[in-house]
């Protein structure tokens, strides 16, 4: 049950008093408990929900394994030499009818990218 905000100011209230939490429940006619949680707590802001993963396929399916290809050949590469994330995303549109927008490759290139980080490969 929610106790509410003039029951809570005057938990406060009466706890900044000095006044015992036993007594402030018996006065305001609260639990304990409730009276414990009240003047402890510093911030009444309500908790922002966690963010949620959007379920469904990605705009990318049918694509992954032709960017992974391109990306795994890069790495063969001169740095200056290999494929940005605008580019992989220009070549999809003009060689395989990519109809997305360039965001999902980007945030694609850049989980392969830390993924494959540290992966050496012999020239």
């Amino acid at each position: 049950m929610t106790v509410p905000m003039s029951v809570q100011e005057n938990i406060r209230r009466l706890d900044s008093q000095g006044v015992a939490v036993r007594e402030i429940a018996r006065r305001l006619g609260v639990s304990r408990a409730s009276v414990a949680k009240y003047a402890g707590q510093e911030d009444f802001s309500p908790a922002l929900p966690a963010p949620v993963a959007r379920p469904g396929a990605s705009v990318l399916t049918g694509f992954e394994h032709i960017i992974e290809g391109w990306l795994g050949e890069d790495q063969r590469r001169n740095r200056k030499q290999r494929h940005t994330a605008k580019r992989i995303f220009d070549r999809l549109v003009d060689e395989h009818g990519y109809t997305a927008t360039y965001s999902p490759v980007q945030r694609f290139v850049r989980k392969w990218t830390v993924r494959n980080r540290h992966v050496t490969i012999a020239r």
